[in-house]
């Protein structure tokens, strides 16, 4: 699969938790084509899935920088990995989640094995009660040898997908986020986030991603 139109932002500029969950919440309210963002973080946080439970994660990892994501999966470590999210509109033929999960997983195969990588995507998944994203592997998960080193998270509705996704354990080549992105698109367009969608972030980090409400809700 690859997009006719795909945006590539490369967000430089390291950001909180807080504000990095509410520009992909952004781009995914407003966005009218494919975004691909790439993305740092300020701190070492900690991401977690919209349905994991609070104190699971806080007694791990107290200290860090702490944030529920929009969308569903496990707990997520960030600050050595390359974090990214892709936003697909509505009115797109997306592919089911899970075959979608497969195609995103699969460019990053391509990408990976160009530089070297003998990676492969899990033919299945793995039986734990472990929540910790990078300690159990899934359908369509990617791995290199015994370790899995991409995984990701979805949110699906009438607005469209916004998919949220982390490689790790893996030195990346030079220039992945344009590899990655040539890889869904033959002719991606990079650009800058939009002053009005970082506006709208700002007040989502606020008075969203930055309260307690939501964060300890579960």
């Amino acid at each position: 699969m690859k997009f006719e139109k795909l945006g590539l932002i490369d967000d430089v500029v390291p950001k909180v938790a807080s504000e990095n969950m509410a520009i992909d919440e952004a781009l995914f309210l407003t966005a009218e084509t494919p975004v691909l963002r790439i993305y740092r973080w300020l701190f070492p946080s900690v991401s977690f899935g919209y349905f994991t439970p609070w104190n699971d994660v806080v007694r791990r990892f107290h200290g860090r920088d702490l944030i529920r994501r929009w969308t569903g999966g496990g707990i997520v470590e960030h600050g050595n990995d390359l974090t990214y999210s892709l936003v697909c509109p509505s009115g797109l033929q997306i592919p089911r989640t899970m075959e979608f999960y497969q195609l995103i997983h699969a460019a990053i195969a391509t990408v990976l094995r160009g530089a070297g990588y003998t990676v492969e995507l899990a033919q299945s998944g793995e039986l734990t009660d472990s929540n910790a994203c990078f300690e159990k592997t899934v359908l369509y998960d990617l791995k290199f040898g015994d370790a899995k080193i991409a995984g990701a998270a979805v949110r699906r509705n009438r607005k469209g997908l916004l998919l949220q996704g982390s490689i790790q354990r893996l030195q990346l080549p030079s220039g992945f986020g344009d590899m990655f992105g040539r890889a869904l698109c033959d002719r991606p367009e990079s650009f800058p986030l939009p002053e009005s969608t970082l506006r709208f972030a700002r007040s989502l980090a606020t008075q969203k991603y930055g309260a307690a409400e939501w964060n300890r809700r579960r």
